[in-house]
């Protein structure tokens, strides 16, 4: 054997370890790979079985929120077929009770004076009864109100009450119903809340006082059933703790319409059962059973990110395009509605004021009918450009239609959003367009509206009279140039 051929055996030798070590790398970065997807899985299997914790307790309490309105319902119903009349006698007023069976009633008149009363009371009857109840001064104003767990009128036993407003020829009254703080059928709604055992489910008022609660509890308070869960309770929506040493996931989930809350702990074993057990050793059997096929894996994994990416980019191109003007390139009408309705919603909490400009270009048909529509598209790209130059970074803007566009501008009250459109328009002036007989610059008219409380519709509305006014005071202006006389715009 030659030193040559030794040579070219070496290093052949030399090129197969690099290739069996580039091989073994590779296919380890892509077991690794195919292991931390896996692990994602298994780690978003978790986090799906949260999200549908968390859902079923939305769900729940919706449930109960629906069945209090019906009783509201159902309350108003009753009291305006029976208890309408000037003078409600009581045994009338305990008929009308008697149709829900509740523990104890109130109705008030028009001055919020008590003129009915269940377990009967005389020396309550003519009192001033509205300001004595939460429940009692919303209805009072015009609004169904459910109450937190409170002590009955005459005997002073924990209730919670359905207070609605009903209107009569003697004015507005109000009929309250109150049921037991624990019943029966808010102990049903519960008990059906989630079917894992062991588990915590308490229905419980604003001031953490317990409604309803499965396993049932002596205890009246959420803190006083479970310490540790009314304390993870007071921090947040959701998360986690430890009880009697068991990891526990809880939730909550306000009831709509009430101050109410539906809380939910559930043991971690309990929650994530579906994923113990052989059903989370099989991924990883299945991991060592396909590791000469991991290649072959890894690659339509790929090619699925691949995909993934492909229809994000498209989907975001295809947003952008639908909020997108395809001639200037500004936010079109979809685009500005959306801003807009996100602005004034700012402004109204904040107290801020928010101003529109809407603006319109004069002669913009003269110029097309007498250049052709490039022309017109020149000079609606033309005013776009402007406004980039003179607009803000932060300000709202965009063709409105046509040879409309429109302009919001946050923290900028009425004097300030004129004096934009004074300089937008001069802008526009300073824009010699000699070619499509512009050689003046491009005339354009605005309307202003302004308003920190004001609806976007009633803006823009405003705006557009706004501009017919301006463009009505500039066609008076331009005959009277062309009669001779003094004009001075606004």
């Amino acid at each position: 054997m030659t030193a040559k051929s030794a040579g070219a055996i070496a290093l052949g030798h030399a090129r197969r370890s690099w290739a069996v070590a580039l091989a073994s790398v590779t296919l380890l970065i892509l077991l690794g790979s195919l292991a931390a997807a896996i692990v994602y899985s298994q780690t978003q299997s978790h986090a799906q079985l949260r999200t549908n914790f968390a859902l079923r307790a939305t769900s729940s309490a919706t449930l109960v929120s629906e069945f209090l309105k019906e009783q509201a319902a159902r309350q108003q119903q009753v009291a305006r077929r029976f208890l309408a009349d000037p003078h409600v006698s009581p045994t009338r007023f305990e008929l009308a009770v008697s149709a829900f069976g509740g523990t104890a009633a109130g109705l008030l008149d028009s001055r919020g004076r008590l003129i009915g009363v269940v377990p009967s009371d005389p020396a309550l009857i003519g009192r001033p009864f509205a300001t004595r109840y939460r429940h009692f001064e919303l209805a009072e104003r015009g609004q169904i109100a459910i109450s937190n767990v409170v002590k009955s009128a005459v005997k002073g036993l924990p209730v919670m009450a359905v207070a609605v407003p009903y209107e009569t020829s003697r004015g507005r009254r109000v009929f309250s119903v109150a049921y037991r703080a624990t019943g029966s059928t808010l102990n049903a709604f519960v008990s059906h809340t989630i079917t894992y055992r062991p588990h915590h489910v308490l229905l419980v008022d604003g001031a953490g006082k317990i409604l309803a609660s499965s396993p049932k509890t002596s205890a009246s308070t959420l803190a006083a059933s479970d310490p540790k869960l009314a304390h993870a309770v007071a921090r947040a929506t959701r998360g986690a703790l430890t009880d009697n040493g068991a990891p526990t996931t809880f939730t909550t989930a306000p009831v709509p319409g009430t101050a109410w809350r539906l809380v939910i702990a559930v043991p971690n074993s309990h929650l994530y059962n579906s994923l113990t057990g052989w059903s989370s050793v099989i991924p990883w059997l299945v991991f060592a059973l396909v590791t000469v096929l991991g290649v072959l894996l890894v690659l339509l994994f790929a090619r699925s990110i691949a995909d993934r990416a492909r229809l994000t980019k498209l989907s975001a191109t295809m947003r952008r395009t639908a909020q997108t003007d395809s001639l200037t390139g500004l936010n079109n009408r979809r685009a500005l509605t959306e801003q807009l309705t996100r602005a004034a919603a700012r402004a109204r909490r904040h107290d801020e004021p928010l101003s529109v400009l809407m603006v319109d270009l004069d002669r913009f048909k003269q110029t097309n009918d007498t250049f052709g529509h490039d022309a017109g598209d020149q000079v609606l790209c033309t005013i776009a450009d402007c406004m980039r130059d003179v607009l803000r970074g932060g300000d709202i803007y965009g063709r409105w239609g046509g040879d409309e566009f429109l302009v919001a501008l946050a923290l900028t009250d009425e004097a300030g959003a004129r004096t934009t459109g004074e300089r937008l328009r001069e802008a526009a002036r300073a824009v010699k367009l000699d070619a499509i007989g512009l050689p003046d610059g491009i005339p354009l008219s605005f309307g202003v509206a302004s308003g920190a409380h004001t609806s976007p519709t009633e803006l823009i509305r405003e705006a557009d009279v706004a501009l017919y006014a301006d463009k009505t005071d500039g066609h008076r202006g331009e005959r009277r140039e062309r009669r001779g006389e003094t004009f001075t715009a606004r």
